[in-house]
């Protein structure tokens, strides 16, 4: 009697699996149409408060660990690469931008943010002024809108003189509106030291 329901056991799994396999198309066209075709986000959904443009944030009001005035809001960002195209602003970059939104959305005045950002490495080419970007690659520095916008809500954009020299960058090729450390481990040392986060971006 046992191989006669051990049989029976196994068509019946043989079948769901065989019908399983059938719809598999099936299945594989709706999860690919799900994931090319996201759901529009309504209005405002997005915000820039205080970077215009750039770091979109959503912002909720009922969260935990939200940035406060109270804080000492001491941070130096690293940026050691390059991960998009060079007609795109860096996307660590951005990523400073967005916290920047955060803070500012959460009720931290701008002026009362102390942050630095320390440019290394690959991202470096970033920190070109438009002439040698330009011969570079072709096209206008699409940073340069993105650090003056930071500038100006306080954030000090340096970059490590150690990766100007290793990429062959002349001094005054980076922008006037970049700051010249003396390197990107020492930025982040000397201001650990001095009390900030650090935060990679």
């Amino acid at each position: 009697m046992r191989p006669v329901v051990s049989y029976i056991i196994i068509a019946v799994v043989a079948g769901f699996v065989g019908a399983s396999f059938s719809n598999a198309p099936d299945i594989v066209d709706k999860i690919s149409q799900h994931l090319s075709s996201p759901p529009a986000d309504p209005a405002g959904f997005w915000s820039t408060p205080a970077i215009k443009g750039y770091g979109e944030i959503h912002y909720e009001a009922d969260v935990a660990y939200k940035p406060a005035v109270s804080d000492s809001n001491k941070i130096v960002f690293q940026i050691t690469k390059a991960e998009n195209r060079p007609k795109d602003p860096n996307l660590g970059l951005q990523r400073v931008a967005r916290v920047v939104n955060l803070y500012v959305a959460s009720g931290v005045p701008a002026n009362q943010l102390k942050f630095v950002v320390s440019v290394t490495g690959d991202g470096t080419p970033a920190m070109l002024n438009n002439e040698h970007y330009k011969k570079m690659f072709g096209m206008d520095n699409p940073n340069l809108k993105l650090i003056s916008q930071l500038r100006e809500k306080g954030v000090d954009v340096s970059v490590c003189d150690q990766s100007v020299a290793f990429h062959h960058f002349q001094h005054d090729w980076i922008d006037k509106s970049v700051t010249h450390a003396l390197s990107s481990p020492t930025t982040v040392s000397t201001l650990e030291n001095q009390g900030y986060a650090f935060l990679s971006m």
